[in-house]
């Protein structure tokens, strides 16, 4: 380990379901919060497909439930902000990173747009390491564009000097799937929204020659420890993370009432 790193706990990429995607994302903040484990950085893929909204959002304005049915998807409302977001089990990577406020404030991160920003830097640095120029910006929360266009939507929740960011990587886009299960905006088409996600979304895959996997995770990995100063340490779940995630599926993500809490 180069002197000096920071070690960090990392969850190498694995795939659950919405529920537990999202109640582990809880619970790697509590336990942080409680002291139980280190700064962590996890990635993961979704089986089935799922839908989330934002904590603060209407799921009957945002989400065509009976298409979410007949697919077979998940739906579930995050504690992040933000807007609906169709996570595709075979086109996207997601990230999650939680870690101390002050661990940022000492990277001269203080406020939150600089705090999204310095996360982001990692995805922007794997995407350098070939060749390509992602450009950081905002479109309703900070997000990450290539040629104009986004492939890297984030969102934050910060509780007791910690924060959860989590975000996605899009590896390509199906936009007629999207918004078969995501309701367009009020007095506009459907048809009118798939054209815009082609418009303004794109695909990594789209600007690589090769995708591979393991490659792209291994320079992921690699840009989140050098921007962020760290050494990534391989770990697994802690039993009161998995407790607690178990308990969180449950009562919380799956429970109709948190689902329709602004119903």
């Amino acid at each position: 380990m180069v002197k000096g790193l920071r070690e960090w706990r990392f969850l190498p990429l694995e795939t659950r379901n919405g529920y537990w995607n999202m109640a582990l994302d809880e619970a790697i903040l509590n336990a942080a919060i409680e002291k139980k484990i280190p700064n962590t950085l996890r990635f993961f893929k979704w089986e089935p497909s799922t839908v989330s909204i934002g904590r603060n959002q209407s799921i009957s304005n945002e989400v065509d439930l009976n298409a979410v049915r007949e697919n077979g998807f998940n739906v579930i409302r995050r504690i992040t902000g933000g807007g609906a977001v169709f996570h595709d089990s075979t086109r996207e990577i997601t990230y999650s990173i939680v870690c101390s406020l002050k661990f940022l404030e000492n990277l001269d991160a203080k406020n939150v747009i600089e705090q999204f920003e310095i996360i982001e830097a990692g995805i922007v640095n794997a995407l350098t390491q070939y060749g390509l120029q992602p450009q950081k910006g905002v479109i309703h929360c900070p997000a990450i564009f290539l040629d104009g266009k986004k492939f890297s939507g984030n969102a934050q929740i910060r509780k007791k000097g910690y924060l959860l960011q989590h975000g996605t990587i899009l590896l390509e886009l199906d936009p007629n799937l999207m918004y078969s299960v995501l309701k367009a905006p009020y007095n506009v088409g459907k048809t009118k929204m798939v054209k815009s996600v082609y418009a303004k979304c794109i695909g990594i895959k789209e600007r690589l020659e090769h995708y591979d996997e393991t490659k792209f995770l291994f320079y992921l990995k690699a840009g989140f420890e050098a921007t962020l100063g760290i050494k990534l340490i391989e770990g697994n779940f802690t039993d009161y993370e998995l407790n607690l995630a178990d308990k969180l599926v449950s009562k919380k993500y799956s429970n109709k009432n948190w689902l329709e809490k602004y119903e």
